[in-house]
């Protein structure tokens, strides 16, 4: 604990003399995840990571799992390994149930998971991103169910201000990597649109880590998606849809080679609107979209199909923002969501699908009411909110948040520090409920699973924004943990019940400096830890993410990150003794470079080298860790 200490310490002074030294004007960066309305970075009352269109620029050549990974207190674990395989967001102790996913504002789910209704992450290019703003902490009040310990928000490119524009790229790397990306969009007086395209296919590596006869797990992707808006000095209105497909193939499981292929199929189309008023704004968002996921073997020289899954899932939402004086704001607003699910698989013996759930059957749905105040005075601010939430199946649940902050600021400085409490909740997935017959039950009487956090934020830096230092302190209580059972020792069918309690404890610190115009420095250190330790499967207690950026030339970008990940527990089934072996995954450390030149104003062109040195180490035991990688791309722009 010590040496954490001092570490953390020797962060919080690197800035004690910089502060005074950088004082020139700088664009003042928004939010909307932390209130749902544009607001300054650093007047948020929780701390917030945000990614701009310039910082995802270092980042040419990766996915949106790596950039995420180097968010302070983020484990996605399986991210090392060969793409294929699933990617578990692992935040504070938490797990992928713990975090709600939006796109340009609005959630998008997944809700024919098992435990969790959060979105796949890998089917979402990197290309097609503009920015990415992480809320860490608990927001149910603001977002509702699964919002209890982190938020994301993924904004897609969308700005233009000329008739046509667009931006075609292509890239090729390792394992036989290949991938090409176009953009059009444009604006037409008060109309704007916009249209992407994304493809790529890999040999990739096998996913199982084993000898040279297991076979390579490849994958291809795509990516349509487009919107079209109108916006004037009051109203404004966004239509989008999309469609990602993700075809992958991978093995049996730990240790073990296999011949199976995933089919994932999303869809989803929406609506974005809103309407300014004198003080105030209506929004309205609005989105459907659905899942097809199906699992397929290989024998008798085909592929023969598992097990399938269907899901829907519609979400709409109206609030208003309404700004009573400078000293008092509030916004109010209603939700409604509704979630179907279908499930089929192959019986024993059988050589067609059969229906285990139907769609007309499997349903969820909830409607909300929230509302939050903001007040503020000489630098003091509270905000405070509650939400009403009705379940179809659980009924009535209300969670409530409170969060004083301190803001100052003088002419070279400006310092924030505050205190949050917060209750949330998430809600028992489709899955969970329904159970697939015959080996997991349903429970109709299952309750949300419930958090209660504390947290003390304080965030330092100079006026500029060009050194800022961000520290993070929080507590969570979790309660009526969805756990799987076994409840009949004759048939071992099993399901799902509220039995668990936990708390998680950790803490954050990073910080981010400017030196000149030439150099820039940043990193940061999380920690955390359970009281049941063997809740922590796969994440690590302490994590520490670094990077370099040198701009030695106008043209000429360079930029090296550092990643140490812990020492951490694990597990897989031994397939020759048919028992579940627990192992502790060591330490290590990776590098990654990336280098971006300008051609001309029109052509770029990067390269990206992964895992610098050749480090040989485990993410997920008895799954293959990549090598030394490279990565080269062009993109023109017109």
């Amino acid at each position: 604990m010590n040496r954490k200490l001092i570490l953390a310490s020797a962060m919080l002074m690197i800035g004690t003399s910089v502060f005074a030294q950088q004082n020139d004007e700088t664009k003042i960066e928004e939010v909307t995840v932390a209130s749902k309305i544009p607001q300054q970075l650093y007047k948020t009352g929780k701390n917030v990571k945000l990614f701009t269109e310039k910082d995802l620029e270092n980042f040419k050549g990766q996915t949106l799992n790596d950039v995420l990974n180097q968010v302070a207190g983020f484990q996605v674990t399986g991210n090392f390994n060969n793409q294929t395989e699933p990617r578990s967001l692992k935040i504070r102790g938490g797990k992928s149930a713990n975090i709600l996913i939006l796109l340009d504002g609005i959630p998008l789910k997944d809700v024919t998971g098992n435990d969790y209704t959060v979105s796949d992450l890998r089917l979402i290019a990197l290309e097609n991103v503009e920015s990415i703003e992480v809320l860490n902490g608990a927001s149910s009040v603001l977002y509702g169910s699964n919002a209890t310990v982190s938020v994301i928000n993924i904004k897609t490119k969308k700005s233009s201000q000329k008739a046509i524009e667009g931006l075609v790229s292509a890239r090729g790397g390792s394992f036989n990597t290949f991938a090409q990306n176009a953009t059009v969009k444009g604006k037409l007086d008060k109309f704007n649109y916009q249209i992407n395209g994304f493809n790529e296919k890999s040999e990739g590596i096998s996913s199982a880590e084993g000898n040279d006869t297991f076979d390579k797990d490849g994958w291809e992707k795509q990516n349509i998606s487009a919107n079209v808006g109108y916006t004037d000095e009051k109203f404004n209105i966004n239509l989008s849809g999309g469609w990602n497909h993700n075809l992958y193939r991978y093995d049996e499981g730990a240790f073990t080679d296999g011949l199976y292929r995933g089919n994932d199929k999303q869809f989803f189309g929406g609506v974005n609107a809103g309407f300014k008023y004198n003080n105030g704004e209506v929004i309205f968002n609005s989105r459907y979209s659905g899942t097809d996921r199906l699992s397929q073997n290989f024998y008798t020289d085909k592929y023969n199909d598992q097990f399938s899954y269907t899901g829907k899932n519609l979400f709409t939402e109206l609030y208003n923002f309404y700004k009573v004086n400078d000293f008092f704001n509030f916004t109010v607003g209603v939700q409604y969501e509704d979630q179907k699910m279908g499930s089929a698989s192959l019986p024993w013996g059988g050589t067609e699908l059969e229906d285990v759930l139907l769609e007309k059957d499997t349903k969820l749905s909830n409607f909300d009411a929230f509302a939050k105040i903001n007040l503020n005075y000489n630098g003091f601010n509270l905000d405070a909110g509650a939400r009403m939430t009705d379940n179809s199946k659980f009924g009535n649940h209300w969670v409530y948040s409170v969060n004083p902050y301190y803001l100052g600021e003088t002419e070279s400085l400006f310092f924030k520090i505050g205190y949050s409490y917060a209750t949330a909740f998430i809600a028992p997935t489709l899955y969970q409920n329904y159970g697939s017959l015959p080996y997991i039950l349903p429970n109709a009487d299952l309750k949300p699973e419930t958090n209660q956090s504390h947290e003390i934020d304080l965030t330092i830096g100079n006026s500029s924004k060009t050194f800022v230092v961000n520290a993070s302190l929080f507590q969570r209580q979790e309660k009526d943990a969805f756990a799987y059972q076994i409840v009949d020792m004759v048939t071992f069918a099993g399901q799902y019940l509220n039995i668990d309690e936990n708390k998680a404890k950790g803490f954050e610190i990073g910080f981010d400096y400017d030196i000149n115009q030439y150099v820039g420095i940043g990193g940061n250190f999380s920690y955390v830890e359970k009281d049941k330790e063997a809740t922590m499967l796969r994440q690590p207690k302490q994590r520490i993410n670094s990077y370099v950026e040198v701009k030695p030339f106008k043209s000429t970008r360079l930029y090296i990150n550092h990643q140490f990940v812990g020492s951490r527990s694990d597990a897989y089934f031994d397939s020759a003794t048919f028992a579940t072996v627990n192992v502790i995954n060591k330490s290590f450390h990776l590098f990654n470079l990336n280098v971006n030149q300008k051609i001309t104003n029109k052509i770029e062109a990067f390269a990206n080298v992964g895992n610098l040195f050749n480090t040989s180490y485990v993410d997920i035991i008895g799954y293959k860790t990549k090598p030394r990688n490279y990565t080269i791309g062009v993109s023109y722009q017109f």
